[in-house]
């Protein structure tokens, strides 16, 4: 099928905006990267055990596939310290095993670790690094960056060790007992690496320091001869006594063990693959999603995957191990004036370039040199900062961090990784597999008090909130913690589901038992704030019908309002229990258990401290009747500055006092401010002044004889009820009294008044 030539074209339209408008910036991103990467990528290759020319190809092919398959514009992938670490961890003792040279090795483990990525990327699992946590990372990078000093040492010293270490106290152990034999000429170089990658900055942030260090130190050694066989002891290893860098691209090499892959290499290979894999991905998202922060870039994290996978996977046919998104290149990047992904490919282009150009030199770099600018980035690994602020996030972090540096330092790398998220995974667990319980009980004008589960006053409707996860680790042991909050006083528990999440079939069957033991202790259960998710899986489990619909309420977009219908229904069933066991008591134990004041008081009441001034009394009293459901007026009472009952308030008084100045011949001619003016003068007035002292007394466990008689002889109209320390429980008005005086007589209106004729 032939291109339209509209489309060729819009894409030669594109083509000539980019060479316009953006690839003279590109370029010059480009070559900054590459004048600062070059010596990065040699002294990596050194990190895996590998020749430094390696590092070199990686940087090439790696990046320029990585930068057109992915989507970041700045992400600039090759060798990285963390990366190369792991590959010296997982090849190092595998050609004496096996028989296999190192490079074909590293090239199966290269393929193995980019088609991982590769199938993460297309599974749409781009998800998966936010389970590796924060802790985890801070951790392996600290712990790389200490292994990596160490292995460097012997290579600083130019000191040639008599085994594989195995471990960072071996690699120590080793270098220790080969300090006699250390190669000052190796550490001169290394040092005048060292000094020139630490100080080049402060004098100009544009020098590259690692080049000059290189350059410098390489010039001495070769013009010096201590690179010739002459030196015996003293002789400098360069990087033309590994493996010599030839002036050619001619890098393409079938991997010779991928078809057929060996089976116990490969198996082997696979678990420190998807480690690599896990921790390449880690490395290129993390810095990826940094980077966009700052250029407001949208990221697709599934395409980087794709990215980062088939860069790896084409690598390993030609000459390149594994890599990942570098933080120090792509920063230099982003902030050198890179614009799309054709940076990096500049990047790689004038890496390239530098072999064709400048082989025969860089075969001259002593090995030393590339030790000294690998110390000085391990350093910088072990970021101080971030250590720090992680230690001090809380307990899950600090023994997250500590758990995977550790891990680090005596593991192989591959499992430092998984022991760091196996760790982050059980410390998440921990905390989710814990429902949160707090108690809500009402308050007496409006709203609700949440207070700790189980310390919430006895009461006959309990009213439980339950927040957080509920899956098989969270509900195990529910129903018998939900059981300690039950009193003798219970007969209606309430379970407030609103919050809950993660609610699976293992909490249902211990909500279905917890139905079970309120139902043989003559406790009803009743839920609300239910989600239409949880109403589906109620219902397939069968506790739907089991409670009862009547029982059930559903969650609302009004906050509480479920609740407030629950409450409703659990107090309509205290009160029917209380009348079966009025019905079912003999007449004269009825009369012992006649009304008194705390069974009929109302404990809605208005209540004011005595020393305030008429003024702040009538703005108090119609602030809160804006908000009574009720327009009846109610009495107000009035407390000491202990909080005993003082006196009470009639509303009449107060306008009494209010009006005592008021001309009435003159008030229809009266605005409101002259209104104003005559209530002034009573303004200052303290209501204490005009309230009633002279107060029956009157506690919860008053009869309905003695409150009868107290109304009448003062004409009050609500009795105020107040406990033993003579506080305010409550009131008795007119209302309460004719109920208490029903129920002492059990009127019936269907017995005591005659029926009318039907006829």
């Amino acid at each position: 099928m032939s291109t339209p030539p509209n489309d060729i074209q819009a894409y030669l339209q594109k083509l000539l905006a980019y060479v316009k408008e953006d690839a003279r910036a590109d370029a010059i991103s480009g070559l900054t990267v590459a004048v600062m990467g070059v010596p990065q990528a040699m002294a990596y290759a050194l990190i895996a055990g590998l020749p430094p020319v390696w590092g070199l190809y990686t940087a090439i092919v790696t990046c320029t596939v990585s930068a057109v398959l992915g989507s970041s514009h700045h992400l600039v992938t090759g060798p990285t310290n963390a990366i190369c670490m792991v590959i010296l961890s997982l090849t190092a003792h595998l050609p004496e095993k096996y028989g296999y040279g190192l490079l074909e090795i590293t090239l199966l483990l290269t393929f193995l670790t980019g088609f991982i990525q590769f199938v993460f990327g297309i599974l749409r699992l781009g998800g998966i690094i936010r389970y590796v946590s924060h802790s985890v990372v801070v951790g392996f990078t600290a712990g790389a960056g200490i292994l990596i000093a160490a292995n460097q040492v012997k290579n600083l010293l130019g000191l040639q060790l008599d085994e594989r270490p195995e471990h960072f106290f071996h690699v120590i152990s080793l270098t220790a007992q080969k300090l006699p034999d250390a190669n000052f000429l190796a550490l001169a170089l290394g040092m005048i690496t060292a000094v020139c990658v630490i100080f080049s900055p402060i004098l100009n942030r544009r020098l590259p320091g690692a080049l000059i260090g290189i350059f410098i130190s390489g010039s001495l050694a070769y013009f010096l001869g201590w690179h010739l066989p002459e030196m015996g002891a003293s002789k400098i290893e360069i990087v033309k006594d590994i493996e010599p860098i030839s002036a050619s691209l001619d890098i393409f090499h079938f991997p010779q063990l991928l078809v057929p892959p060996p089976f116990e290499l490969t198996r082997e290979l696979g678990v420190g693959a998807a480690a690599l894999a896990i921790l390449g991905l880690i490395e290129a998202g993390s810095i990826a999603r940094a980077i966009s922060a700052q250029s407001g870039q949208r990221l697709d994290f599934n395409r980087e995957f794709v990215g980062q996978g088939m860069g790896n996977i084409v690598g390993s046919f030609f000459s390149s191990f594994a890599g990942s998104g570098s933080f120090t290149r792509t920063a230099v990047c982003y902030k050198s004036g890179g614009r799309t992904r054709m940076a990096a490919i500049f990047s790689a282009f004038w890496t390239a370039l530098t072999i064709l150009l400048f082989a025969p030199i860089a075969n001259y770099i002593p090995e030393a040199s590339l030790a000294g600018l690998l110390i000085v980035i391990a350093y910088t690994m072990v970021d101080k900062r971030r250590l720090l602020v992680t230690w001090r996030s809380g307990n899950q972090s600090r023994l997250v961090l500590f758990g995977t540096l550790v891990s680090t330092l005596i593991l192989p790398l591959e499992y430092a990784v998984f022991v760091g998220v196996f760790l982050s995974i059980v410390l998440l667990l921990r905390v989710t597999g814990q429902t949160d319980l707090t108690q809500l009980v009402p308050r007496q004008d409006s709203g609700y008090d949440e207070l700790p589960f189980n310390q919430a006053p006895e009461s006959e409707v309990v009213t439980v909130n339950m927040e957080g996860d509920l899956y098989f680790a969270a509900a195990e042991d529910l129903d018998y913690e939900l059981l300690e909050c039950l009193t003798p006083k219970t007969r209606v528990v309430i379970l407030r589901m609103k919050r809950l999440r993660a609610v699976g079939s293992t909490a249902m069957a211990i909500l279905e038992r917890f139905d079970t033991i309120l139902k043989s202790r003559g406790v009803q259960l009743v839920v609300c704030g239910i989600e239409d998710g949880l109403k589906r899986i109620m219902t397939g489990s069968g506790l739907r019908k089991q409670i009862g619909e009547q029982n059930l309420f559903y969650a609302d977009n009004k906050l509480f309002q479920s609740m407030e219908l629950a409450l409703a229904r659990a107090w309509s069933i205290v009160e029917m229990e209380r009348k079966r066991d009025q019905a079912t008591r003999s007449a004269p134990e009825a009369r012992d258990n006649s009304a008194t004041a705390s069974k009929i008081m109302s404990k809605r009441i208005l209540r004011f401290g005595n020393q305030h001034q008429i003024r702040e009394a009538t703005w108090l009293i119609s602030e809160m009747m804006k908000h009574q459901k009720s327009g009846a007026t109610q009495p107000l009472f009035l407390q000491g500055s202990d909080g005993t009952l003082d006196s009470e308030l009639a509303l009449w008084s107060l306008l009494k006092s209010l009006c005592q100045d008021v001309d009435l011949d003159k008030a229809e001619r009266m605005t409101d401010e002259d209104l104003g003016n005559c209530m002034r003068g009573a303004f200052p007035a303290r209501i204490a002044q005009i309230a009633r002292s002279d107060l029956p007394e009157i506690r919860p466990e008053t009869n309905l004889q003695h409150l009868l008689l107290h109304s009448r002889d003062y004409a009050l109209a609500s009795l105020p009820v107040c406990d033993d320390s003579n506080r305010l429980a409550g009131m008795v008005n007119a209302t309460g009294l004719l109920r208490g005086i029903s129920e002492a007589l059990n009127l019936d209106p269907e017995e005591e008044l005659p029926q009318p004729n039907s006829e």
